[in-house]
């Protein structure tokens, strides 16, 4: 069955690309075309070798799209073939600066504060505790919006790390799809902190929390407010919580199992990691953040929102028992941040950025005007791709 595998992928390792009159010439916008060939090469060579079915790579600066193409194969879902640059993958964690923005625009219309307890919207929460060497206490703070939005809610992930407090996660089912919003974070709220909040930075559902004030305090759920206010003024005409039936065409299926049926609708809307997308309405939604709140003339939040959002707001806290960011990073609302000039990898400070589970991974560098898309579907290769398609690119520029 491999052999066939790779046999069929061979077939398609070539790219197919986009409309060649949407691309500018690399060289315009200071990029070499032969060194971003490396890609190409490095790209195809993997393919070649089985270790990815295929991937979509996306490149602008200064506000041009440079490079946009597609690698390989789409799997072996419902339709297999090329892979094409406007198919559509589960983006998993970059649902999470989508719901971000959401929360930002309700502040700045004056419904949400960044200090209000989640409590005044969730009312569960007031009773949440803090699990400390198997007992439970009262927190002795609140969990605040702000300490959602940059995960030091004391909340965190179940299905990873060997903790008390992580154990009781993994004793109830958080991801029933048909399960509401509402339901699943009322189930969290019942679960014990890791850590006080403001005390660690934890990599958690407080985005999940996140996606059910948005429900409240507008009165839609998750899907319809994102399709109202986000997606649907933004373009974004390929993201959503599920895929429609004449679109399944497009979904990349991996060569890995586990992963969420992008055709299920699902009662849950999940803030924190249940978008499915494109690299090219991942663009639009960069784009956006790059240019300080504005797309195509219209304006989604202020520029010194954006600013905020993309700062470091950790105040000195680190993470705790799992360190997800290292010290090249910080964390903002939505975005780790990155501190440093020199690092693991190729990168300016203050660029900005996230990833999703199953690989896709985006760049913001507000320095050099660049943004990064990179899409794949295999959970166990993100961790190799992302320095790698970042020191690819920073390589190029020229200028």
């Amino acid at each position: 069955m491999k052999i066939f595998f790779l046999a069929f992928v061979a077939l398609f390792v070539c790219t197919n690309t986009v409309i060649a009159a949407d691309i500018t010439p690399p060289e315009t916008v200071g990029l070499s075309s032969e060194k971003l060939g490396s890609i190409d090469s490095n790209l195809q060579e993997d393919i070649k070798n089985g270790l990815i079915s295929g991937a979509t790579v996306a490149v602008m600066r200064h506000g041009k799209l440079a490079y946009h193409k597609a690698f390989g194969t789409r799997g072996s879902g419902a339709a297999p073939g090329p892979l094409k640059s406007d198919d559509i993958f589960r983006i998993y964690s970059m649902t999470k600066p989508i719901t971000t923005v959401g929360i930002m625009m309700l502040i700045e219309q004056g419904k949400i504060q960044l200090i209000d307890p989640v409590s005044k919207f969730i009312p569960a929460f007031a009773d949440t505790k803090v699990m400390e060497l198997g007992d439970l206490y009262t927190p002795d703070n609140p969990i605040t919006i702000a300490g959602l939005l940059r995960h030091t809610s004391g909340i965190v992930y179940g299905f990873f790390g060997d903790t008390e407090a992580r154990a009781e996660y993994r004793k109830v089912d958080l991801y029933d799809v048909k399960q509401t919003t509402a339901q699943m974070v009322n189930k969290l709220a019942l679960l014990p902190l890791e850590h006080q909040p403001g005390d660690a930075w934890e990599y958690s559902h407080s985005t999940d929390v996140l996606g059910r004030v948005i429900e409240v305090v507008s009165g839609k759920k998750l899907d319809q407010f994102f399709a109202d206010e986000i997606l649907g003024p933004l373009g974004m005409t390929d993201t959503a919580f599920f895929v429609s039936e004449e679109k399944k065409d497009r979904i990349v299926e991996p060569q890995f199992e586990g992963l969420s049926d992008p055709l299920e609708v699902p009662k849950l809307h999940s803030g924190g990691g249940g978008l499915m997308s494109t690299a090219d309405d991942y663009l639009i939604f960069s784009s956006m953040m790059l240019n300080g709140g504005i797309y195509e003339g219209k304006r989604f939040l202020k520029e010194e929102t954006v600013a905020r959002m993309t700062q470091d707001q950790l105040d000195g806290v680190r993470p705790g028992n799992y360190d997800l960011l290292t010290d090249e990073n910080g964390f903002g609302y939505g975005f780790a941040v990155r501190l440093v000039e020199q690092g693991y990898a190729a990168g300016s400070k203050g660029s900005y950025w996230w990833g999703g589970f199953a690989g896709t991974y985006f760049w913001i560098d507000p320095v050099q005007e660049l943004i990064i898309v990179f899409m794949i579907q295999q959970p166990d290769q993100r961790s190799l791709y992302r320095p790698k398609i970042r020191n690819w690119v920073y390589n190029a520029i020229v200028d």
